[in-house]
């Protein structure tokens, strides 16, 4: 299973990622964010993490494997996201989900900075 550190140290990898404060009321103890817009985040006891991605996108993602992923919802109305069971998932997918993540919520030419790059 993948662990912060290693989660850490991909996210900074990205192009313009800042690490923000932890955030309690999430139960968050490691928040990301690219273009001041959080991303990814890791929560308490360190065994899920949260992405930010298109509803739908997430609804593709969720039902490969039901076990690993859950929908986020805010007040049930407003979708927010993904929580990843990262037990039920591989270090592959978790990094494939943040560079998802990452590329849902960067600026344009960010982006298109880094594929040109890459």
């Amino acid at each position: 299973m993948i662990g912060l550190d290693e989660i850490r140290r991909y996210a900074m990898s990205l192009p313009a990622v800042e690490e923000g404060p932890p955030v309690p009321a999430a139960r968050r103890i490691a928040s990301f964010k690219v273009g001041g817009t959080g991303f990814l985040g890791v929560e308490k006891g360190e065994r899920t993490i949260t992405v930010s991605l298109g509803e739908a996108e997430a609804r593709k993602v969720a039902a490969k494997n039901p076990d690993a992923y859950e929908e986020i919802w805010r007040l049930g109305k407003t979708f927010a996201g993904l929580r990843v069971k990262l037990s039920k998932t591989s270090v592959k997918q978790v990094m494939s989900l943040i560079e998802m993540s990452w590329r849902h919520r960067a600026p344009k030419d960010v982006v298109a900075a880094y594929d040109k790059n890459k």
